[in-house]
């Protein structure tokens, strides 16, 4: 008997107790992407906030006793009275070399069905960009591969560069061909071995495309071996507006590397 009641003694003497706080609320009306939700007075503005399903949404309107938010996600089984957590954090998404190869959503959730993003830094999508003293010059090169703007328009990296013009003229092919000939160069540099060169990731955001016109890009960048070295960020047609009107990502530029972006809608 002895023998049971210092099992026992030990058992519980191995508990140890947690105390945990969390900052709840709950859905008091929701539509079209939009959530009202009572309860989360301390929550500060551009906070994401957790609803159920693992859905993100994002503290806009901060009212004396509601909170408005848009859900980036799916909200369709959203409803009413479901119970939605403050995480603490203003809005971040993940950044690195990890993300390269792969497709991501305004979050940079994977969309691509190869496993989670394997990145360990995250960082806040509103952040003062540096000022103009501390950016580096622009000094080299950025070849489209397209001799005609080669020729006529000096590109350099770091540089701003708007493609602009009517549907169907070729923007979009433009922009890949731009992506697919920087990929060759930096093939070309890693099988040299040159140490001082500097590779060009590059960003293709998707907004309001159709799944078959993003899939058909990817093809042509995962055959020519350039979606290595690119990052596709995508809000098709189909996903819900507040993913397809705000789509931030932020890139932060290593020591050896320079992104370019290119915004197609």
């Amino acid at each position: 008997m002895s023998g049971i009641v210092a099992e026992i003694e030990a058992e519980i003497g191995k508990l140890k107790s947690e105390v945990t706080k969390k900052h709840t609320g709950r859905i008091r009306e929701i539509g079209d992407g939009v959530a009202k939700i009572e309860g989360l007075s301390g929550v500060a503005l551009n906070e994401m906030i957790e609803f159920p399903g693992g859905v993100t949404g994002l503290a806009l309107n901060l009212e004396e006793t509601e909170v408005g938010a848009i859900i980036i996600g799916d909200f369709t089984h959203l409803k009413e009275g479901d119970e939605v957590k403050a995480t603490g954090k203003l809005l971040q998404v993940p950044v690195g070399k990890g993300l390269l190869g792969r497709v991501v959503d305004a979050l940079g959730a994977p969309l691509d069905g190869k496993g989670p993003i394997k990145s360990k830094e995250s960082y806040p999508v509103e952040k003062i960009a540096p000022g103009i003293i501390k950016r580096q010059s622009v000094n080299q090169p950025l070849q489209t591969g397209i001799l005609a703007i080669d020729a006529m328009i000096p590109i350099g990296r770091g540089q701003r560069e708007l493609i602009i013009g009517d549907r169907a003229t070729g923007k979009t092919t433009v922009a890949i061909d731009t992506i697919i000939n920087q990929a060759r160069i930096n093939q070309l540099n890693e099988k040299l071995g040159d140490q001082s060169f500097r590779p060009v990731y590059s960003i293709y955001v998707a907004v309001g495309q159709k799944n078959s016109s993003l899939a058909r890009t990817l093809a042509v960048l995962e055959e020519t071996g350039a979606l290595a070295y690119t990052i596709v960020v995508a809000a098709n047609a189909s996903d819900s507006a507040t993913s397809s009107t705000w789509l931030p990502l932020q890139v932060v530029p290593w020591a050896n590397g320079s992104w370019i972006t290119e915004w197609m809608p």
